[in-house]
């Protein structure tokens, strides 16, 4: 049974890093064709609106679902009951977001946001109408069914949003965008899913469900709220265009991010509760976890950050320069995020679902009292701090993860030494292949042309050279990700 739970995990991360990658790719190209023909307001004022709907959406999607896929017994009357609860939570959110369109807009004194905001939140609903299904799926770790989903959801809402941005709509079609993406998405996994929901509530079930769903939703208000009121912060304080900026340099992040921690995050939680019984098991799983994350995670952080300038250039035009500043350091964020990327999936599958909730809250409360104290030093040494205060957070993670699972701090650390050492030596062969490159007057095509092949030999290999167990470890994992599946996944 364990063999064939590492292989499902296996196969569930390929699935949903297809799932990532699909998003990712569409997102990406989507986004660079509407920045070209949209202005950075139209960005700004959409993703004003967008941390209302954020917020409700982490509020009212994430506890119930998580609590679902957590559980060992799952009886029918717990997914009835968390069906309704999350739908009608929805709706309730969707009222407050309506209410507070006109109050929102004049406090941010952006006219437009009220109508954006409204139509944005009548996708809360139709979301949450998806939330448990999905988690059936993640459960019974379908997750081709959870990518194919996704994927189909996202791109109806990218054919959507470029129609849109081509024919003249502004920021409008950034709105269509997302709404057409939640309502094909929602109706895919409809078509799909084997459970329906019945006009059944257990007010026991709901007690059973609701404090871990309240601390998973909590923590994911909380968290999110780090990142979105430094969004609002920024627009207040440095204004729309500012905050367009930003919002490229800081989209470029979270798409990788997302990439990989969406899909590690259900895979790690499905399978960590499945062995929460086993904690020797949980400790091979996180530990093998989280060097497959770092030996990913190092490189990309390290490789964005320098060559942050002719990304922006090729992908976005000139007009975008003065977000390569800023990606440059927001990039060095991804590192600290793929070291602690399995962090949550395990506190919360060993039925530590506060934990996450009081780390947010550390993360959040050090990230707010930063950007009022440095404000005043410009949008830079704000996002500078934002990086430092995700580094310092790594080793509370790490004790944290010694604590629950009473493993050797130096066997916790280890899957950080490797990639830290290798991204090093592909960092100063970057730097000295950019220098040159850009002494001979070569442009950021070229530079990335070269560049790019480059990192990625020297990186893998001086992990082939310092660790072939490693290199191995990596290659046997793409083996099972790629086998053809026995049996339904």
């Amino acid at each position: 049974m364990r063999a064939n739970l590492k292989t499902k995990s296996i196969k569930g991360v390929l699935w949903s890093a297809s799932e990532g990658f699909g998003v990712a790719a569409l997102s990406f190209v989507t986004f660079m064709v509407m920045a070209r023909a949209l202005d950075p307001r139209d960005f700004g004022v959409v993703a004003m609106a967008g941390v209302f709907v954020f917020f409700s959406n982490l509020v009212a999607g994430h506890g119930f679902a998580d609590a679902i896929v957590q559980r060992l017994k799952l009886d029918p009357e717990h997914l009835d009951t968390a069906f309704w609860s999350t739908l009608g939570l929805s709706l309730a959110l969707m009222g407050l977001c309506q209410a507070a369109a006109e109050p929102a807009a004049a406090l941010l004194g952006e006219p437009a946001l009220a109508e954006v905001l409204r139509w944005l939140s009548l996708s809360l609903p139709i979301g949450a109408a998806a939330s448990v299904p999905t988690a059936v799926f993640r459960s019974d770790m379908l997750f081709a069914h959870v990518a194919i989903c996704t994927v189909s959801g996202r791109l109806a809402g990218a054919a959507v949003g470029v129609a849109m941005a081509l024919t003249g709509w502004g920021m409008w079609s950034l709105v269509g965008q997302q709404i057409a993406g939640t309502v094909i998405s929602a109706a895919a996994v409809a078509l799909l899913a084997r459970w329906r929901p019945r006009l059944h509530f257990s007010v026991r079930h709901l007690r059973e469900m609701w404090a871990f769903g309240f601390h998973v939703s909590a923590s994911q208000v909380v968290a999110g709220a780090g990142e979105q009121l430094l969004n609002l912060l920024i627009g207040a304080l440095f204004g729309s265009t500012a905050l367009g900026y930003f919002a490229v340099a800081w989209r470029m992040v979270q798409l990788i991010r997302s990439l990989v921690s969406s899909a590690v995050y259900y895979v790690g939680l499905s399978a960590f509760a499945k062995l929460q019984d086993d904690r020797p098991a949980v400790t091979r799983a996180y530990v093998q976890s989280t060097r497959m994350s770092c030996l990913a995670g190092f490189p990309i952080g390290i490789g964005l950050a320098l060559l942050a300038g002719p990304v922006i250039a090729v992908l976005f035009g000139a007009k975008w320069q003065a977000s390569a500043g800023l990606l440059s350091v927001l990039a060095l964020d991804i590192i600290t995020a793929f070291c602690c990327i399995f962090n949550s999936a395990l506190y919360r599958a060993m039925g530590k679902p506060e934990w996450s909730l009081w780390l947010a809250l550390s993360w959040v409360a050090a990230g707010i009292t930063g950007v009022v104290l440095l404000a005043p030093f410009g949008m830079p040494a704000i996002v500078m701090f934002w990086v430092v205060r995700g580094v310092a957070l790594v080793p509370l993670n790490v004790w944290l993860a010694r604590r629950l699972l009473g493993a050797p701090l130096r066997h916790l650390l280890d899957p950080m030494r490797i990639p830290a050492i290798a991204s090093a030596v592909m960092a100063l062969g970057l730097v000295a292949g950019r220098t040159l490159l850009e002494q001979h007057g070569f442009g950021p095509v070229v530079q990335l042309g070269l560049l790019v092949p480059l990192a990625m030999l020297l990186y893998l290999g001086v992990v082939r050279i310092l660790s072939p167990e490693l290199a191995e470890l990596a290659t046997r994992t793409a083996r099972v990700m790629l086998m053809p599946a026995r049996g339904s996944q």
